[in-house]
């Protein structure tokens, strides 16, 4: 049996300080304390109701009108299914009744339903502000899907035409999946069929086989068979795709972007539920579903079947495992440890899938919190953290990476530091990273709501991930209880009666875009209540 090493003592996003599990309602008046514990008690009961016969948690996804404009615009050139026409074409008009959730959207369901739609300048208002080094990929990617909806002209490209705008290598394999499909539909649509090369068929070839999308993305899909239905040999295949398109279908008669984050739910999810005290089986029972779910290059994806692996997911699960199991889950810590350890870059910095691409702060955080504890990595994570450091001193706006929000990788920062300064105190690396984390908690305290919470970024509105997010790290840290106090107050006040909560999209993809999962919003408020009973009980 191989062991690991244990979660660090207060710093673990799962484990905060000592603090009793949640009660039920007590017969006495309630205290601040007893409030908070009956609510966590609430959001662990949903949690642990959402586990599947899998063992995993189930965390489906919402439907998006992007998803649902393109899979009307396959529907309809491959004409088939006109029950399921009619199903995405009141989800995307009751979407635009509803407000459209960015321009770009909306130019793409008016142009899905045939009407007319200035996809230039919705697209011009969308990624005015982007200020990201994925923008200009996303200028040609958004374009492209608007010029096959006919919401625009295709655009010129780069260097006399050629396809190498739409090169992808290295990437993620999604990634290369919509580059090659978006190669296809523009090279056709500009009259231009011979820039696609065999290459470009093969790559898309696996999304047109029967059974789930590929890596889990439906967005990615949908695109290939636009694509695929360009050349003879795939009709018949891409028909039938197209025709099963019905069964993938959420309630409200929209297409979502993923299939689930089953996988990323239950690593968080698992991390909630260990703050708050579940029983030991409940938690065993999801450690042996994510090491079910483990893929052979040791790291995980999102959901279920997903191949790709990634360091985000990756890392939640490593602290998942490590908190719950050691001893029996100590094999499939190692291997995610090593994986991760291969993505790191020569800067120090990690990013979300394959190494020599761009690494993020939130990211590279993200692999000093499950790193951290290991001993024989801390050569490893001084270089993460002399990257999240520099980054963080460095002028520009602060990193949201594929959350909406600022708080995300505030506090995913500061639970780094923290891991950092618990476990090498005397580094020469110790005083940037102690400044970069007062930096953090700065910020987030600066730019608390007048109710106590926080938005996606300074002076949006409040919702619940976002200031779940900052409390994590505002209610560890000393001097900060009245911001703390706020922020529980502005949560309890908003739970459901059915004890959950709703919040505004958080997650993003394709960046910028906005999808939600629904499920991810007890998780976040779970983890964010755990660190506040832990941080108020502090003497």
């Amino acid at each position: 049996m191989t062991h690991c090493a244990l979660p660090l003592p207060g710093v673990s996003l799962a484990v905060p300080p000592s603090v009793p599990p949640p009660v039920p309602p007590p017969v006495r008046p309630a205290s601040g304390a007893d409030r908070i514990d009956r609510a966590r008690a609430r959001l662990a009961a949903r949690l642990t109701a959402a586990a599947g016969p899998d063992g995993l948690l189930r965390a489906p996804c919402d439907s998006r009108m992007l998803e649902s404009a393109l899979a009307l615009r396959l529907l309809t050139v491959t004409d088939v299914d006109p029950d399921a026409r009619e199903r995405l074409t009141r989800r995307l008009k009751t979407g635009l009744d509803e407000g459209a959730p960015d321009p770009v959207q909306e130019a793409a369901a008016r142009a899905a339903l045939g009407e007319y739609a200035d996809g230039r300048g919705a697209l011009a208002r969308l990624l005015g502000g982007f200020d990201h080094f994925t923008a200009g990929r996303k200028h040609l990617m958004f374009r492209t899907v608007l010029a096959e909806l006919g919401a625009d002209a295709f655009p010129e490209l780069p260097g006399r035409g050629s396809g190498s705008a739409f090169e992808a290598r290295g990437q993620q394999r999604w990634l290369i999946t919509e580059m090659a499909a978006l190669k296809v539909l523009h090279a056709f649509g500009t009259r231009a069929p011979g820039r696609v090369t065999e290459g470009d068929w093969r790559v898309l070839e696996p999304c047109a086989l029967p059974g789930p999308p590929p890596y889990g993305n439906h967005l990615a899909r949908i695109l290939a068979l636009l694509a695929l239905r360009l050349r003879p040999r795939y009709a018949a295949a891409v028909r039938a795709r197209a025709r099963e398109l019905r069964d993938v279908l959420r309630g409200d008669g929209g297409l979502p972007f993923l299939t689930g984050m089953d996988v990323f739910a239950t690593a968080t999810g698992g991390l909630a539920l260990t703050g708050a005290g579940a029983p030991a089986p409940t938690l065993r029972a999801l450690a042996t579903a994510l090491t079910g779910h483990q893929n052979p290059d040791g790291g995980w994806g999102f959901d279920r079947g997903v191949g790709q692996s990634d360091v985000d997911d990756t890392a939640y699960c490593v602290e998942f495992l490590r908190a719950v199991a050691p001893e029996r889950c100590g094999a499939g810590v190692a291997a995610g440890e090593r994986y991760l350890l291969a993505r790191q870059g020569a800067d120090g910095g990690f990013p979300t899938f394959e190494r020599g691409t761009a690494p993020e702060v939130a990211i590279t955080a993200a692999a000093v919190n499950a790193l951290a504890p290991e001993p024989a990595h801390r050569a490893a994570v001084a270089a993460a953290v002399r990257f999240v450091t520099a980054r963080q001193e460095a002028a520009g706006p602060f990193e949201r990476s594929w959350s909406l929000n600022e708080s995300n990788a505030l506090f995913r920062t500061v639970l780094a530091h923290d891991s950092f300064l618990a476990v090498a105190p005397g580094h020469p690396a110790a005083p940037g990273s102690a400044r970069a984390r007062a930096r953090a908690v700065a910020r987030l305290l600066a730019t608390q709501n007048p109710d106590g919470g926080w938005g996606h970024v300074p002076a949006d509105p409040s919702d619940p991930i976002s200031t779940a997010y900052a409390l994590i790290a505002v209610a560890r840290t000393p001097g900060a209880r009245a911001a703390t106090v706020r922020a529980v107050r502005h949560l309890l006040a908003r739970q459901r009666p059915d004890g959950g909560f709703t919040s505004r999209p958080d997650q993003a993809g394709p960046r910028p875009f906005a999808y939600h999962v629904p499920l991810l919003t007890d998780v976040c408020v779970l983890l964010g209540l755990n660190h506040a009973r832990a941080g108020l009980a502090a003497p």
